[in-house]
């Protein structure tokens, strides 16, 4: 048993370990979709090599040293939990309009994460970005309504929505939604936005093709009427900015401003004004605040540990007798 234990607790194995965590994160990084297992396994086998050096050398598990090491251990168990519980994604809101939980893109999830954020629940409200000179992005203020709140939570870039662990943060996707009103000839009425291209990344290709409820695709262009301010500072609303809405159906192209409708073969298309949609990242790792916990525990082990050495380093003054 002692002899297996020593295998484990080589040091060789400790750089292979290492190695193999590194490789699979850089690839975790640029195939989000593989599964949790590539990190996992080698957050385990490093678990097993510190637990296993631990055992067979006393000196690892004395005072300071012993409660660094401890702690080391517990980081590695909840880097490998954190990868078996956490979920990445991302999600575009219609201002007005409820969190959809069927239009959130899962980009990353663990096996035992379950489906919480599908129980996630705000309204999206109205949104601004303050742009630098040279359109450099600089802070985003989105307010979101919880059911039953009296006032809107203010979120950001750095400054999230948390609900029920799920962090919810701005991204730099955000832009136009024309709200269309679809009247069929005799039948019932159906209202949508339809989300464009983010602005003002995609400045002059504002436009998409729309499928309407009875199949036919529709060209729809927004002709914004004022240029896009590069050399000063200006903060983006998008009720602020006044546009065009261009449909072209059949090869016809027609000019709508807010409250205009267009008759169509068989039914008539109602343009009720522009609002806009905000893109989140949704982020959950229950990790969080215990590896924050461990890790000041352990920097706490390693300066009890180097006080102890220093204070032995020290020279004795003794008593000398004239």
């Amino acid at each position: 048993m002692n002899r297996l234990l020593r295998r484990l607790a080589s040091n060789r194995l400790m750089i292979a370990g290492f190695a193999l965590l590194g490789a699979a994160v850089l690839f975790s990084y640029a195939r989000p979709e593989m599964p949790a297992a590539l990190v996992v396994l080698p957050l385990a086998l490093l678990a097993s090599n510190l637990a296993a050096a631990i055992t067979v050398r006393p000196a690892l598990r004395c005072g300071g040293l012993g409660l660094f090491h401890a702690c080391l251990l517990g980081l590695l168990l909840l880097a490998g939990w954190g990868r078996l519980t956490h979920l990445d994604g991302r999600v575009e809101v219609t201002e007005g309009t409820a969190l959809d939980p069927q239009q959130v893109e899962v980009t990353a999830q663990g096996p035992w994460h379950g489906a919480g954020w599908q129980r996630l629940a705000f309204r999206q409200g109205a949104w601004e970005v303050d742009y630098a000179p040279g359109v450099r992005r600089a802070h985003t203020r989105s307010q979101v309504w919880l059911p039953g709140a009296a006032a809107p939570h203010v979120v950001g870039d750095d400054t999230p929505l948390v609900l029920d662990g799920y962090r919810l943060y701005t991204t730099h996707n955000k832009g136009f939604a024309p709200l269309l009103r679809w009247q069929p000839d005799g039948g019932e009425p159906v209202l949508g936005a339809v989300h464009l291209p983010s602005y003002p990344l995609f400045d002059y290709q504002q436009e998409s093709r729309w499928n309407a409820p009875d199949g036919r695709a529709l060209r729809l262009w927004l002709r914004l009427e004022r240029a896009l301010p590069e050399e000063v500072a200006w903060t983006l609303r998008a009720h602020d900015v006044p546009a065009v809405l261009v449909v072209e159906s059949a090869g016809q192209r027609h000019e709508l401003r807010p409250g205009a409708s267009l008759a169509l073969p068989g039914a008539t298309l109602r343009y009720e004004g522009l609002t806009s949609w905000m893109g989140y990242k949704i982020f959950y790792d229950p990790t969080l605040w215990p590896m924050l916990a461990v890790s000041l525990a352990g920097m706490a082990g390693l300066a009890w540990h180097l006080w102890g050495r220093t204070v032995r380093l020290l020279p004795v003054q003794r008593e000398v007798t004239p």
